[in-house]
């Protein structure tokens, strides 16, 4: 079992969409998946079109797990075959009880490795702003997908989250690969902050990988309007459907040079 985290200290970048493709393809492949939302706007949701289920129940969320009011199970919500996600409701409440009382980190990690014991994998979606609970998550992770979003200001994003890791002691060797999102061959900006962003990694995190770009492309926006996955078999009009298929076989292709074993 491998934890799985996506993070940058930067907004609108794509962990979110990132982290549901990678879930969701492994998913399909059988694996048991489990994505835990440390995000309150729990993103992850509108990937899989489960906006709905954000506010459906007002006891199934992580803290009410953490406090002992809801068991293992209570909180699980599937989306698709063999995959689940996990929301949160007020992680600054939770992360001011982990700065107040060190010792409940306990608590969160006794969840984690109960939850290891079902689960192939386990991903966290973070938010781009931090706290205790991001912290705590961070260094239970076994590997780290930094994801940069290719321009100026998501290439200072990147420094910024290197920067975290050093103010807070993280390890920056789990740190294994570096996503660059938003690559366009048209475009002068991205291939600028790419060539940046290669620079950087090899200063900063020796140990990562960057991955070849993911280009900026409509068709995951339109999947997302429908709350479809690009994993989905649904019918789609022609232009979607045939945009869907070389999207899945660019991330194919990405998914191969990662190994998270």
């Amino acid at each position: 079992m491998s934890i799985i985290s996506t993070f940058c200290k930067k907004g609108g970048v794509g962990k979110s969409t990132f982290i549901g493709f990678l879930a969701h393809f492994y998913a399909k492949q059988g694996k048991k998946v489990l994505i835990i939302s440390a995000d309150d706007q729990n993103s992850i949701f509108k990937i899989f079109g489960a906006s709905d289920k954000i506010y459906e129940e007002q006891d199934n969320f992580f803290e009410y797990l953490f406090t002992g009011q809801a068991e293992l199970g209570d909180v699980l919500i599937p989306v698709r075959d063999n995959l689940y996600l996990i929301k949160t409701l007020n992680t600054e409440q939770l992360s001011y009880q982990l700065t107040l009382n060190r010792s409940q980190e306990k608590a969160i990690r006794s969840i984690i490795n109960e939850y290891s014991t079902y689960f192939d994998y386990i991903f966290v979606d973070f938010p781009p702003s931090s706290n205790r609970l991001s912290e705590v998550l961070l260094d239970l992770s076994d590997y780290i997908f930094i994801v940069v979003g290719l321009d100026i200001l998501g290439v200072d994003g990147f420094f910024n989250t290197i920067q975290y890791f050093i103010d807070r002691d993280l390890d920056l060797s789990k740190i294994r690969y570096i996503v660059p999102n938003g690559f366009s061959a048209n475009r002068r900006a991205p291939k600028i902050s790419l060539e940046i962003l290669t620079n950087q990694a090899k200063d900063f995190t020796k140990n990562a990988e960057v991955l070849p770009p993911l280009h900026d492309k409509s068709i995951i926006k339109n999947l997302q309007e429908k709350g479809i996955s690009v994993y989905d078999d649904v019918e789609l009009e022609r232009y979607d459907r045939d945009q869907r298929e070389i999207l899945r076989k660019d991330l194919a292709e990405l998914f191969k040079l990662i190994n998270v074993d």
